[in-house]
């Protein structure tokens, strides 16, 4: 079985550009929850929770990662909620892979999304909402990560080299 490994974290911790590179350099093949959700709906992330609200935005991310998760030979990135619910923390546990916990600060992510974009779970008190749930889900990511790697003043090559030396592939 190839290996996958999984990459969670907030919004704006890099889950997405790191796990193209580290897939890049694993040889493997780069998938994103998110980016699979937008493609299946034609929709975005942020319409499906304005037209159809997050419990069912919720489901759809449900039943992607449970597709997902029989994929091997690959790296994945979820989306911030998407480990969060007791259905996916079982299953991300049951299966063999390597999680990737990127943990970021409020002060190094606020630049990076802005607090002011297309982010429907941060409508009203950007900060304080981010803030809010990283509170709420950190326990959750910490608990099911194999490894943890704090982002803040690091690069993106720094964090690959990380990720790669946990997974025993230091390049």
């Amino acid at each position: 079985m190839a290996p996958r490994v999984i990459l969670i974290g907030p919004m704006g911790s890099g889950k997405t550009t790191i796990g193209s590179l580290l897939a890049g350099k694993l040889g493997l093949c780069f998938r994103d929850t998110d980016h699979l959700i937008e493609a299946q709906e034609e929709k975005t992330v942020s319409q499906i929770f304005l037209d159809q609200g997050e419990d069912a935005f919720r489901a759809i991310e449900k039943r992607v990662l449970r597709e997902e998760l029989l994929t091997d030979g690959t790296v994945l990135s979820l989306g911030g909620g998407a480990p969060i619910s007791i259905d996916a923390q079982s299953a991300l546990r049951a299966i063999a892979s390597h999680i990737i916990f990127l943990d970021i600060s409020l002060s190094t992510v606020a630049p990076r999304i802005g607090f002011n974009r297309d982010r429907p779970l941060l409508l009203n008190n950007p900060r304080g909402q981010w803030q809010t749930l990283m509170e709420a889900r950190r326990p959750i990511y910490e608990a099911i990560a194999d490894t943890i790697i704090n982002v803040d003043d690091k690069s993106e090559e720094e964090i690959v080299n990380i990720a790669l030396t946990s997974l025993g592939e230091a390049r």
